[in-house]
């Protein structure tokens, strides 16, 4: 609801939920922390996505199909935006380690030959969350591992080395 509307109030929140306001209002004092539950929510996804799809020690391909899968299912799971947290220092620091653990992935299959070397500086890290978000978004009538492996078909055709 949320991320269709992040001016959602609690009560619309609450009712769509299917509760009382008030049960919302016991666990939360008010919205703001609602939406840094939320949002932590949505940061340790990510963080056990990424610990899960093992980006430095599985060979390349396994870890990014992994990582890519594991990504869809919390942008499907959790599709709320973590840019408006990051003046939580806390949080942009995570974020951060997160985008720095992929992109030291992506160098990683870079030199190992799964992608190529021949492309502009920044511009397969960004793509690939682009092709993550759109499979998230755009193709929900296909599962999980089915969108990861459009997405990883996707990348690698554009990206990966002949």
């Amino acid at each position: 609801m949320l991320a269709a509307d992040p001016g959602a109030s609690i009560a619309s929140i609450a009712a769509e939920a299917g509760v009382d306001r008030r049960t919302v209002y016991r666990r939360f004092a008010c919205r703001e922390e609602l939406l840094a539950a939320i949002y932590e929510s949505r940061l340790r996804a990510i963080e056990r996505a990424i610990e899960d799809a093992r980006l430095r020690e599985a060979p390349v391909a396994v870890a990014l199909h992994r990582y890519v899968e594991n990504i869809i299912a919390v942008n499907r799971t959790w599709p709320v935006d973590l840019t408006r947290m990051l003046a939580d220092d806390t949080v942009h620091a995570r974020r951060d380690a997160c985008i720095a653990e992929v992109d030291a992935f992506l160098e990683r299959a870079t030199a190992e030959g799964l992608l190529r070397r021949d492309q502009p500086e920044g511009w397969t890290g960004p793509l690939l969350p682009e092709l993550v978000n759109l499979a998230a978004h755009r193709q929900t009538h296909l599962g999980p591992a089915q969108a990861a492996d459009v997405v990883v078909d996707t990348f690698l055709q554009g990206n990966g080395a002949s």
